[in-house]
């Protein structure tokens, strides 16, 4: 009866080794899922307002609104930069705090 409890005790501790090894995995696709994406949009992004910038240098005459518009773009690329950096760190930090308290 011993032996029987025994390899029962081991059989749920194989699943429950089994369904925290499938979280893990679920939680790195999902954290790599979100680099990609970020990696995506910070692209997008860029190439967009580099086509601003493009188009203003190609058809604004003013040298003082050229000036300006850029100094604007400037001012949203290092906005969106400040932005997605926090919000990378926040997501990599949830990540590293939900994965510490399951270990535990």
């Amino acid at each position: 009866m011993i032996e029987k409890n025994n390899w029962s005790e081991i059989n749920n501790n194989i699943s429950e080794i089994k369904d925290k090894i499938k979280s893990s995995i679920n939680e790195n696709d999902l954290t790599s899922d979100l680099k990609d994406s970020l990696k995506n949009t910070i692209a997008s992004a860029n190439t967009t307002l580099n086509e601003l910038k493009r188009n203003i240098e190609k058809t604004v005459t003013d040298e003082e609104i050229k000036k300006d518009a850029k100094n604007v773009i400037s001012k949203i690329v290092s906005e969106l930069e400040n932005n997605l950096d926090e919000l990378t760190s926040k997501v990599s930090d949830y990540f590293e705090h939900k994965s510490s308290n399951e270990e535990e």
